[in-house]
């Protein structure tokens, strides 16, 4: 005989649960997400994905028009440079420097500063009084005027830019951190939990993180649309990734003496360049908001 459940039994979706639902019902959320995962699939696919090598030349078909237009062929969808190379398998190959590389300093600067900010955060006293006063002063200079500097004293180089993106990042991680964890140390669950007598590693881990992290979140997406418009901006001043590298930037640069006679040497790079940050930002926050909806009605 089978058993009836005649009880209702009201489950609670999961935490990723709830972010997803409340991600799905964005459109545009949804387009970002879908957007940003075949982005990520294209760059980590991206040598068996392109039609041809990056960097092969095709001496009858110089600046050829994309497919779509009256003078446009098939085999060049996106259509070719001043150089005869496949517009489109330099997009997907220049990813790797464009996405790869910015998601790599970003995790890396994170990671790094997290680590201090949650000292400096968790610490009282001079210590952390004299570390929130230097990044300030450190953060009141542009991110892209730091990278210079740095770029400048180092050299233009792919090994000199990654350093330079993923310095210039770790300060932002480490006053957000410390300011996130300075807003929530007195409040009353915060004290409560102090009162019981919890660790300090405890008291950060499990207590006031969760409460942080869609300004986590806010952050990482700021930095990642930082590091991209950084490395392509390098790019684009012949100070970052160097030619003939498929980068986005310096691709954006190399097109600026073609734009009047094939400006799909300029749109489609700058549009690449456009969509990925916009899906970024418009991700980024709305998974901060799923998550501050998630913590107010808990």
């Amino acid at each position: 005989m089978q058993n009836a459940n005649i009880y209702f039994q009201h489950r609670e979706p999961s935490p990723l649960r709830q972010i997803w639902l409340h991600l799905n019902a964005n459109p545009f959320a949804v387009a970002a997400f879908y957007f940003l995962c075949a982005a990520l699939l294209i760059m980590i696919f991206s040598p068996w994905l392109v039609p041809y090598a990056p960097d092969s030349q095709f001496a009858d078909a110089i600046l050829q028009p994309p497919s779509w237009s009256d003078q446009g062929e098939i085999r060049f969808l996106f259509g070719t440079d001043d150089l005869g190379r496949d517009v489109l398998s330099r997009i997907i190959a220049g990813s790797v420097y464009s996405l790869g590389y910015p998601l790599l300093a970003v995790l890396i600067a994170a990671v790094i500063g997290i680590s201090i900010g949650a000292w400096a955060g968790m610490s009282r006293g001079v210590q952390s009084s004299t570390l929130n006063h230097f990044l300030d002063v450190i953060l009141s200079i542009p991110s892209l005027l730091l990278a210079l500097v740095i770029i400048a004293i180092l050299g233009p180089s792919l090994l000199n830019v990654m350093f330079a993106i993923t310095l210039v990042l770790i300060p932002q991680f480490i006053h957000e951190v410390h300011n996130a964890i300075y807003d929530e140390r007195y409040k009353e669950y915060v004290t409560a939990s102090r009162l019981n007598g919890v660790s300090r590693w405890y008291m950060f881990s499990r207590v006031i993180f969760p409460n942080i992290t869609s300004r986590l979140v806010m952050q990482t997406t700021f930095a990642l649309s930082t590091a991209i418009l950084d490395i392509a901006a390098l790019g684009f001043l012949g100070l970052g990734v160097q030619a003939p590298a498929p980068e986005w930037g310096t691709m954006l640069a190399r097109s600026l003496d073609q734009v009047y006679v094939s400006p799909w040497m300029m749109i489609l790079p700058g549009l690449a360049l456009f969509i990925t940050i916009l899906s970024i930002n418009i991700l980024g926050d709305s998974v901060r908001a799923a998550i501050a909806e998630r913590v107010r009605q808990s």
